[in-house]
């Protein structure tokens, strides 16, 4: 085999290790993007779904306290101190659209 032949085979060899390296990394900056993608979604719906709750218990406390109770005295008929229960409440009062979704999983999550 003349030196020439030796040379071309191994660049040869050299490009499609190269080309087989590439791949692998793209395959896994691929599955990556998609695992990440699957952490944000299951976060997303773990904040729409606390939202919500928040925000019906924000409401029920409302009524527990319109029914004759201050806030502070149906705080404690729940268990909660008065800092939650004022939280709560002003949750139920936010819209429950998209954008008040938002809003509210920036207040969850802020308060935590």
């Amino acid at each position: 085999m003349a030196m020439n032949e030796i040379q071309q085979q191994a660049r040869k060899s050299a490009a499609e290790r190269v080309a087989r390296l590439r791949q692998q990394r793209a395959d896994l900056v691929k599955k990556q993007e998609e695992l990440s993608a699957t952490v944000m979604t299951a976060l997303a719906e773990r904040d729409a779904v606390i939202a919500d709750t928040e925000r019906r218990a924000g409401a029920a406390l409302k009524e527990l306290a319109s029914s004759g109770l201050s806030l502070a005295q149906a705080a404690q008929w729940c268990d909660l101190v008065d800092k939650d229960a004022a939280r709560l409440v002003k949750l139920a009062a936010q819209p429950t659209s998209a954008e008040g979704a938002s809003t509210a999983r920036e207040t969850v999550s802020g308060d935590r």
